[in-house]
């Protein structure tokens, strides 16, 4: 059962910089191990949205507005290979549409794994450059770019990697600077049609729950060019959805040219938190232009 509800208590503003909020939603359940999602993907307009939980548990349900609110299904990722033995903190993941694998990153292990499109294990990997982040410092956000390499951002630090195609397998990574302002920090990455990539920042703020996000642009062109990764800001989320600790993030295009954002809260099972699942949509021409 998941019980999908809107919440009342909404920022009076309903659109901002090209960004237009169209709901926010608490969703609840009695499962056990429901709570504490850090990452999330669409497999499809109109389909269900799949979240995983900084305690290896995977939940698939069906958006609100489908008909269909309500139905849900969890499931534990106890196949992980030969790293079923490492603790599952999974914080990233990204879906391929064409080919339906996804990509789950292991922050306390520093570790990614792949699954085919029924969810098959396929591969695992500890990719070397990945060891040097601390257990709790490890792979935030993930994202697949158009022409097959791999971003990935690890939490709280001023680097981030490229790679040249599936991490799950052997390769070198280029490794870059990363510059983020007002002190916020990456938790999830969502690729453009331009070959941009959105990116959901937060850091800590006064009050309960104690957390601020924002939204921002990166061009990762500018990694070819040697430069670091400049993350512009594009609107602060406070004004648009309540204040929560939102660390996961989902795109899709529809049929108009705009592009739907899922975004959504990890409750870090805590009282005074909850799950939000939030709904933004985007229209790219508002953006501002590739440096």
């Amino acid at each position: 059962m998941l019980a999908i509800a809107p919440v009342d208590d909404l920022p009076e503003a309903k659109a901002i910089g090209g960004f237009t909020r169209e709901g926010v939603w608490q969703l609840a359940s009695p499962n056990i191990d429901f709570g504490g999602y850090s990452a999330l993907v669409t497999l499809g307009p109109g389909e269900d949205l799949v979240a995983w939980s900084d305690r290896g548990m995977r939940m698939a349900f069906a958006r609100p507005g489908s008909g269909d609110e309500g139905r849900v299904r969890f499931d534990r990722v106890d196949d992980r290979g030969p790293l079923s033995s490492a603790f599952p903190d999974i914080e990233a993941a990204m879906r391929d549409p064409a080919s339906g694998r996804t990509w789950l990153a292991l922050e306390n292990a520093n570790a990614v794994l792949r699954y085919d499109a029924a969810s098959r294990f396929e591969a695992a990997r500890r990719p070397p450059e990945w060891t040097e982040w601390g257990s709790n410092a490890g792979p935030e956000a993930m994202e697949r770019l158009a022409d097959g390499r791999f971003i990935v951002l690890p939490e709280a630090r001023a680097t981030g990697l490229l790679f040249s195609g599936d991490p799950t397998e052997e390769g070198a990574a280029q490794s870059f600077a990363v510059s983020i302002p007002h002190d916020y920090d990456a938790t999830d990455l969502a690729a453009l049609p331009d070959g941009r990539v959105l990116v959901l920042l937060r850091k800590l703020a006064l009050g309960y729950p104690p957390f601020t996000a924002a939204l921002g642009i990166a061009d990762p062109a500018e990694l070819e060019r040697g430069d670091a990764l400049m993350v512009r800001l594009l609107v602060d989320l406070d004004a648009l959805v309540p204040p929560e600790n939102w660390e996961g993030l989902a795109s899709e295009s529809r049929g108009d040219g705009r592009i739907d954002l899922w975004l959504i809260a990890d409750d870090n099972s805590a009282s005074f938190q909850r799950t939000l699942l939030a709904k933004l949509v985007l229209d790219p021409r508002t953006l501002p232009a590739a440096q």
